[in-house]
């Protein structure tokens, strides 16, 4: 049984039935998501003729019900492989702590109980903490499913380096993360009101993504930004210690919290806004500054995981140290007295996104399939 067999009709097929049919996707929900993997596989699951995938979790706010959850569709999972004999290829979209326990079943399950050939595709930011802050027992299980898997994708430079550098890799492939090109093109557009620069911010709601370090920065600045700066927030997670924040502080006039943002809501906030901003400590490859990119922004963020890959200093952006926040009022400084440097760096991001548009990527990964399908079994 297959959770979801996803086609959708009104999105360019790249990666044809011949492949498709032999390839089951496991991971996070990718229709009700809200996480950067559900937003990927979203996208995989508009480019496939048919997109095999079983969720394997789902967001909550009750983590007991995570347990059951698993254990239902690890049957699906078993299921499937027992009745689907066209399956030949795993492709496990993995994460660290939890996700790395659950994923690490269905790898032995595949692996060993069918013969299956198995992608261990890592996105986890805190993948490189979780291993080497690992308990002996649970290091020897890292190192066990990623040097027996058949292959590690990671979604970088960066993540290549750290994979051959700790492990014994049978293969290893980059491969970046994917963003769904719109049906029209984007287009700079001028700020949404005159004389304010509009910053925005995506993503999860606490230290990790330095949004408090944001905040800090613009009540320690306030005179310099009131009236010449807004800051948008769109997230979900420690929302509450947000809003408190912004409260406290006054900031009503510098900050805008509009709550979880995605379709409509999302494409609004990015076209109005000027700069985007996500100062985090640890990151994979981020889909919100792929994302911006694609509405041609500059970014201002930091050198972490596949960051500076996409994010090229000077170019399209700033990136400044992990909590350095003093460089992050420098930086927001240089776009609202260098007002150009928005559109000239913002149609930069827009030239170097091209590498994680659909075609490119899925063209990537149909040969990783097929070269998988052409090793003898």
């Amino acid at each position: 049984m297959i959770t979801s067999a996803t086609t959708y009709e009104d999105a360019d097929v790249l990666v044809p039935w011949q492949i498709a049919k032999h390839v089951l996707t496991v991971g996070p929900d990718h229709i009700n998501y809200r996480g950067g993997i559900g937003g990927v596989m979203n996208v995989y699951a508009r480019h496939f003729s048919i997109y095999k995938c079983i969720t394997t979790h789902k967001t909550t706010t009750h983590k007991w019900q995570l347990l059951p959850f698993f254990l239902g569709k690890y049957g699906s999972f078993v299921r499937t492989l027992q009745q689907d004999s066209a399956i030949k290829i795993i492709h496990i979209q993995a994460s660290s702590h939890g996700s790395f326990y659950r994923k690490l079943v269905l790898f032995l399950t595949a692996k060993y109980g069918f013969g299956k050939q198995v992608i261990y595709h890592m996105h986890g930011s805190r993948f490189e903490d979780f291993y080497r802050k690992s308990d002996p027992v649970s290091k020897f299980l890292i190192r066990f499913l990623v040097e027996h898997t058949d292959m590690v994708i990671g979604l970088s430079e960066h993540w290549r380096d750290f994979f051959k550098q700790n492990f014994q890799v049978r293969r290893l492939e980059v491969l970046g993360n994917v963003i769904h090109r719109l049906d029209s093109e984007i287009t700079y557009s001028p700020p949404a009101t005159n004389g304010l620069l509009n910053v925005l911010f995506l993503g999860a709601i606490g230290q990790r993504k330095g949004i408090f370090d944001l905040l800090d920065v613009l009540r320690e600045h306030r005179d310099a930004f009131e009236g010449r700066l807004l800051l948008r927030i769109g997230g979900n997670g420690e929302t509450e210690r947000l809003q408190a924040y912004i409260a406290e502080h006054k900031l009503e006039t510098l900050v805008q919290f509009e709550g979880w943002v995605s379709g409509e809501k999302k494409h609004e906030l990015l076209t109005i806004s000027d700069v985007y901003i996500l100062p985090s400590y640890h990151e994979g490859l981020p889909i919100s500054i792929l994302e911006a990119m694609y509405y041609q922004l500059p970014v201002i963020s930091t050198p972490v995981g596949g960051t500076a890959e996409a994010v090229q200093e000077g170019i399209n952006g700033f990136l400044v140290t992990p909590g350095d926040k003093a460089a992050l009022y420098d930086r927001l400084l240089k776009f609202m007295v260098q007002p150009d440097l928005v559109k000239t760096m913002g149609a930069a991001s827009g030239r170097i996104v091209s590498r994680y548009l659909p075609d490119t990527i899925f063209a990537q990964l149909s040969d990783i399939y097929k070269s998988m399908l052409a090793e003898p079994a």
